[in-house]
């Protein structure tokens, strides 16, 4: 099995803070969504999005892959569906509201990853006192830790990733990359839409 190679987009927020579908956003005339697939595909041999139904996004012409569990508990189940498909050993799960992804970055975290051997369960950057969890690799391998925490009615990323080998990275490294950390920009609003243009 490959260490790198596969990218997964989630995409089943309810995106209650935006008046529409934040899939389907659009900046400068083109869909967030294919920003965020086209800088993907320049690292990563596959890229495809995460959804609770194959019919939302299929205007994209992309691959999607079904949320395995349809309770809409929040991205924790977009993770354990990404994971659990995996054909790589990690997979770079990231949000689909965050347009200013940065290749070099996630290079950078592979690298890092390759320095520990392979062996941390996740990757996740640090941003000031928050992580970014989606903006991370995972180990395909978590996918029946998921599993187990979901089953248990325990849906949040923090609390199920306080239980796994995870390799945190200081915000000082994301920052040789850009020093207003621009990279972890999430689309929440209309008015970070307006900002952003």
């Amino acid at each position: 099995m490959e260490y790198f190679g596969e990218a997964v987009i989630l995409c089943g927020g309810k995106s209650r803070r935006m008046d529409f579908d934040k899939s389907f956003v659009k900046i400068h005339g083109r869909y967030m969504m294919e920003i965020i697939y086209e800088k993907l595909s320049h690292c990563f041999n596959r890229v495809k999005l995460c959804a609770d139904s194959q019919e939302r996004l299929s205007v994209f012409g992309l691959e999607i892959i079904e949320d395995i569990v349809k309770d809409r508990i929040g991205p924790s189940a977009g993770i354990y569906s990404a994971l659990s498909q995996a054909a790589t050993k990690y997979v770079f799960v990231a949000a689909c509201d965050m347009p200013l992804i940065n290749i070099a970055h996630i290079q950078f975290m592979q690298r890092l990853l390759e320095e520990h051997r392979y062996l941390p369960e996740a990757l996740i950057p640090q941003n000031g006192e928050y992580i970014e969890p989606l903006y991370s690799f995972y180990s395909a391998g978590l996918a029946k830790k998921f599993a187990a925490e979901i089953k248990q009615g325990n849906y949040k990323i923090h609390d199920i990733l306080n239980k796994c080998d995870v390799l945190y990275f200081a915000e000082k490294y994301s920052k040789m990359f850009d020093e207003n950390l621009a990279m972890f920009t999430n689309i929440n609003y209309i008015t970070d839409l307006e900002k952003l243009l």
